[in-house]
């Protein structure tokens, strides 16, 4: 069984996913273009990954005897992002994944259960993958390279 500090170190990491700009745009439904659907292609399966990923972290803590925790609502911030452009969208998951991977890493150095360790060190990869994904999406949409670094 986990510890509480490790628990609340899950639960933080879970809402953070579950809760993401990415789940929310991906029930906002970006406005593209026909040429632009693979981009939207690539985008629903980050999304999907990262809904998974949650759920497996969930699981985790359900198998360790704790409930899943409520997520609650998205960031306030985010309900303006309805409907906009991929041009408008792709800068602003490149920095808001930037931010949330750069606050989850130090979770790493804390947990010492190897389990919790594991589901911790695929959350911090699967960010990596995306904000990796994220910035070519953004570097290859033409209105957008120059916006992001």
């Amino acid at each position: 069984m986990i510890d509480a500090k490790t628990q609340e170190l899950l639960e933080a990491m879970l809402r953070r996913v579950g809760r993401s700009l990415l789940q929310y745009v991906s029930e906002a439904y970006p406005w593209t273009t026909a040429e632009e659907q693979d981009a939207l292609a690539q985008f629903q399966t980050l999304a999907r990954e990262e809904g998974e990923a949650a759920a497996a972290i969930a699981q985790f803590l359900g198998q360790q005897g704790y409930g899943a925790p409520h997520l609650g609502p998205f960031p306030m911030a985010f309900t303006t992002i309805n409907y906009v452009s991929l041009d408008y969208l792709l800068p602003l998951l490149v920095e808001t994944q930037r931010q949330d991977l750069e606050q989850m890493q130090p979770a790493l150095g804390q947990v010492t259960d190897p389990q919790a360790r594991d589901q911790v060190q695929k959350i911090i990869d699967m960010s990596q993958r995306h904000l990796t994904t994220l910035k070519a999406l953004a570097t290859s949409h033409p209105q957008v390279a120059s916006t992001v670094h």
